[in-house]
């Protein structure tokens, strides 16, 4: 966050010496050509910044990680947002590292990762049952038996077009 601050500052200071060589090539311009090419300039970059963080961010994945979900939002803060709503946080799961039980089939551990545009980044290991629709955040603490299965309290149902089981279940 702290470089594109950076970045925005010195776009800032860039399209104002722009705007400043425009100004003695051309005096008729106002006063405040200045100021306002540095506003909008560093505005401008802002929302380019927030409108591609996850296009720039989910590239970036290394491979056997694939995005899940990566809802887009509006905020009233951000009123363009509401005509074409952006991507702050999305869910990516490690492919390549899941594993299985061989005495469970359908059942398949994974990473998955929540990625915020704005927070920390979080890794919580899951537990899927393809079979049965349901998952268990093996980061909750999960309490397994002798043969690896969970305790059916530890389970939460999920609907069948779930993104995280879709994409999951797709590949075992």
């Amino acid at each position: 966050m702290l470089i594109e601050l950076v970045a925005a500052v010195a776009l800032g200071f860039a399209a104002a010496g722009v705007a400043l060589l425009a100004r003695r090539a051309i005096p008729a311009l106002p006063r405040f050509t200045v100021p306002a090419a540095a506003g909008l300039a560093m505005i401008g970059f802002g929302i380019w910044s927030e409108y591609t963080w996850y296009e720039r961010t989910s590239a970036t994945l290394p491979d056997g990680i694939e995005v899940t979900s990566a809802p887009a939002e509006s905020a009233f803060w951000r009123p363009w947002s509401y005509v074409a709503p952006l991507v702050v946080r999305f869910m990516a799961v490690d492919l390549a590292s899941a594993r299985r039980n061989e005495a469970l089939p359908g059942q398949v551990m994974v990473e998955v990762y929540v990625i915020a545009r704005h927070g920390p980044r979080a890794r919580v290991p899951v537990l899927l049952d393809c079979q049965g629709h349901r998952r268990a955040d093996i980061a909750d603490g999960l309490d397994f038996g002798s043969d690896g299965s969970v305790a059916e309290s530890d389970w939460r149902r999920v609907a069948p077009d779930d993104p995280l089981l879709a994409t999951v279940c797709r590949t075992s």
